[in-house]
């Protein structure tokens, strides 16, 4: 019937028209049909995550999302215009997941409104778009009940995180109640403890953790450390037996625990080489873990030539790029991708790190979650220079062990107390003069009451225990996975590593919570293009001497050029020329020659950079051509050879 129509005079006319009204009565019919969507973005930017489908489903009050966005911001500003498009479809992706639970609503926050009052009342941020001092607003508020979350102003810049973000605020509101922490440092994670004028309080850790748990400083061990704590986070700790003892007992009760040790803190040799000691240059819980049959090696930390990160070996006028065997950015296999806490992790930045080792005869369950590559070897760390890094040193010596190295473990098991004959005695506390009149029975009621307070020794975990274990503490710092913007009064991360997202992951794994933890990794998860960097780096090796060698010889000439010309221009007191005939011409020959050279030198360098870029280029070029050109090609080519073989079966059938 088709071919019929078709074949008839003005029959490609109806045919179109058919099937144009068609697209449209069925594009009509969709648009009636809520639940039926259809991601068609590589990296799936509309479909919600599994946690946050969880998440929803725990609402049990109605919540409401009020999102405030000013028009004019989107006029005018084509990156906030373009973003406030994909917040607003997230946002009602969150509503149509919701069965009804979570409703929208947008608002225009226009100058001297009511809206906009309203929206500054609660936490929404406005921004000065003219001198004039015309604010305009992209926030949002999530309520539920009497509570209320807010994102004060969406930052493009977070693009990756607006998932995580967003069911964040709301995990918050419909459990009100976080995990709670407690932290063992003796590291300045809370603020310097000698502050000094514009140095920020705290480390920017403690802000992110603050978002999802009940964060304790834990000055006093065996005092602090309560049952009601969640989970235990040591961060390069300096403890006392009593301490360990502590430690020991609340695995055994509670079993919980993510550990920072470290060989060789860079901030603690840093402020030891500086003359103000911070913290002890290594620490270790070994006292505890060897029991188990787990433990890092003292004093030495891990090298790998693979994951070695470049840096410049020489100075600012001579930049030598190398690979610093001691600073690794752990990635690709060497991350565990079963665990929940590495699933989705691309990258962990670590600097000196240690090796964690584990006996034959452990009685623990040991998983490595970040490892070296074989192409790895343990240094000594009183090799390290702590005032000039002796990169190349490290390079000469190194001799690949040909075996991965463990960085990082989680250690599950029944295991047995540290302390089999129970808790250690404590030191005889030295008399005063004043307790020469104090009674030995006094003594003897005091000693009674404070057994009554202990609780039993416990020599064997009551569960299994679940510790995180890592060889390395100066991953928390800021400058190895996050640069901190300003942003009119608010500091905004912008995480350039998962070492953040690795910490959160791991304490929301042992407090039980994880929900969140695949929407976070799956938010930073900015692929790179992994061929293009490795091209760039190649590029790199290749040419960066050579250019820095030749900018160098390029400053030369032009200062013997400048002192040439200055003589050249030299005048006497009287205003004659101090030079001779001879003298000038022997000036201009070598003027000339230094012309000549500034020209070469700048056509070598113009040629260096050149090829600095023609490998990308050239790849830049394939990928156009791949994407753009190549699939209407072979769309192109598939209509005609399609067209031929109807041709032929078309004579094939005349003939017959």
């Amino acid at each position: 019937m088709i071919r019929q129509l078709l074949n008839r005079k003005g029959g490609w006319v109806i045919g179109i028209a058919v099937a144009l009204a068609m697209f449209i009565a069925v594009n009509a019919g969709l648009s009636t049909v809520t639940g039926l969507r259809l991601d068609l973005t590589e990296d799936r930017l509309y479909t919600l995550s599994e946690g946050t489908k969880r998440i929803l489903d725990r609402v049990e009050k109605p919540v409401v999302l009020e999102f405030y966005i000013s028009q004019r911001l989107v006029k005018e500003v084509a990156i906030y215009g373009n973003y406030a498009g994909r917040v607003r479809d997230v946002v009602n992706e969150f509503a149509a997941a919701s069965n009804g639970k979570v409703t929208v609503a947008e608002f225009d926050p226009e100058p001297f409104s009511e809206t906009e009052d309203a929206a500054v009342a609660v936490g929404v941020n406005g921004v000065p778009i003219d001198s004039g001092g015309e604010k305009v607003y992209f926030g949002l508020v999530a309520r539920v009940g009497d509570r209320a979350g807010v994102i004060g102003f969406f930052q493009p810049q977070r693009e990756s995180f607006l998932e995580y973000d967003l069911a964040q605020m709301l995990e918050g509101l419909i459990n009100p109640k976080k995990p709670v922490i407690g932290v063992v440092t003796s590291l300045p994670m809370f603020g310097p403890f000698r502050p000094q004028p514009g140095q920020p309080k705290r480390w920017f850790i403690v802000d992110a953790l603050e978002e999802r748990f009940e964060v304790r400083n834990i000055f006093d061990v065996p005092n602090d450390l309560t049952d009601d704590i969640d989970v235990l986070f040591l961060v390069h700790p300096t403890l006392s037996e009593e301490d360990r003892y502590a430690i020991d007992q609340y695995l055994m009760r509670n079993g919980r625990a993510l550990v920072l040790t470290d060989p060789n803190s860079e901030l603690a040799q840093g402020a030891l080489a500086a003359g103000q000691p911070l913290a002890p240059p290594s620490s270790t819980l070994n006292a505890l873990t060897e029991k188990w049959g787990v433990k890092t090696v003292d004093k030495t930390v891990a090298g790998d030539m693979n994951l070695a990160r470049i840096v410049n070996a020489g100075t600012e006028g001579d930049m030598k790029p190398a690979p610093y065997l001691l600073w690794l950015t752990i990635k690709d296999g060497a991350i565990d991708k079963n665990d929940t806490v590495t699933r989705d992790i691309n990258a962990v930045n670590i600097a000196s790190g240690g090796i964690i080792e584990v006996a034959e005869s452990a009685s623990v369950k040991v998983e490595p979650l970040l490892k070296t590559t074989t192409q790895s070897q343990g240094f000594d760390a009183g090799l390290i220079n702590v005032r000039t890094p002796n990169i190349l040193g490290f390079v000469e010596k190194f001799k690949p062990a040909g075996k991965e190295l463990i960085l990082s473990a989680r250690i599950t098991g029944v295991i047995d107390s540290a302390f089999p004959d129970g808790r250690p005695k404590p030191k005889e506390p030295e008399k005063k003069p004043e307790d020469k009149d104090a009674k030995p029975e006094d003594a003897k009621a005091v000693d009674e009451e404070s057994k009554k307070k202990q609780r039993p020794h416990l020599a064997k975990s009551q569960a299994p225990i679940n510790v995180i274990l890592v060889a390395d503490s100066d991953m928390l710092q800021e400058h190895f996975w996050v640069r901190v913007q300003d942003f009119f009064g608010k500091r905004v991360a912008l995480p350039f590593a998962n070492n953040g997202d690795f910490i959160v992951n791991a304490l929301e794994s042992l407090a039980g919570s994880g929900d969140l933890i695949t929407l976070r990794s799956r938010g930073t998860a900015q692929r790179p293009f992994s061929r293009v960097e490795g091209m760039r780096i190649e590029a790199d090796r290749k040419f960066r001497a050579r250019e820095q060698s030749l900018v160098k010889r390029l400053q030369d000439v032009q200062a013997k050029f400048e002192a040439a010309q200055n003589k050249a221009g030299g005048k006497s007191k009287e205003g004659e020329a101090v030079l001779t005939a001879d003298q000038q011409k022997e000036l201009d020959d070598e003027m000339a020659i230094l012309r000549t050279d500034l020209i070469t030198i700048r056509k070598e360098l113009r040629a260096v950079q050149l090829d600095l870029r023609k490998d990308i280029e050239s790849l830049d070029t394939t990928l156009r051509f791949l994407n753009i050109g190549l699939v209407p090609l072979l769309v192109g080519l598939f209509a005609i050879g399609l067209g031929i073989v109807r041709v032929q079966r078309r004579k094939a059938a005349v003939q017959t």
